[in-house]
């Protein structure tokens, strides 16, 4: 019983962080970046970390994509 409380715990920490991020996102998003790598690579230009404090890459902006659907682009 343990485990789900804390598995839960981290599961909503990381929906808070991607509800966070994603304004950011959107925003790169709409300036005309959109391949995975370039999306990770302006957030690490802006200094935005991931929810374990560490950079973006690509598979790590492709998980916060599915936990949180897609960005609305132009």
């Amino acid at each position: 019983m343990g485990n789900k409380a804390a598995v839960a715990t981290v599961k909503a920490k990381a929906d808070r962080h991607a509800e966070d991020v994603l304004p950011i996102i959107e925003d790169i998003w709409n300036a005309g970046t959109q391949t995975l790598g370039g999306i990770a690579t302006a957030l690490n230009e802006r200094h935005i970390l991931t929810m374990r404090k560490a950079k973006w890459y690509p598979a790590t902006f492709k998980t916060l994509l599915a936990r949180s659907g897609p960005v609305k682009g132009p």
